[in-house]
């Protein structure tokens, strides 16, 4: 039984041809494993803009939390606390 294994790559596309006893079988790889590498960084990029997002308003949320006198300590007014705060939920 004859068996050989043939790599060609072309641009994106990379076809494997694995002969075996006169059949040939092609394993395309491009398409899926293209779209999931794709879909995995776009989950990962959503992923992390939410972390940053809950954290962000984790800091503001904690940020009126705070006296004024403490606010003053840090250099800061109600008036500012409150201008950050409502970042977090933009109108």
């Amino acid at each position: 039984m004859a068996h050989s294994i043939c790599q060609t790559t072309s641009g994106q596309h990379t076809t494997r041809h694995n002969h075996i006893s006169g059949f040939t079988r092609h394993n395309h790889i491009s398409g899926f494993q293209q779209f999931s590498g794709n879909l995995q960084q776009g989950l990962n990029t959503a992923l992390n803009i939410i972390a940053v997002t809950m954290a962000k308003r984790s800091q503001r949320r904690a940020l009126m939390r705070l006296s004024d006198s403490q606010l003053a300590d840090i250099g800061l007014s109600r008036t500012d606390a409150e201008a950050e705060y409502r970042k977090s939920y933009p109108i």
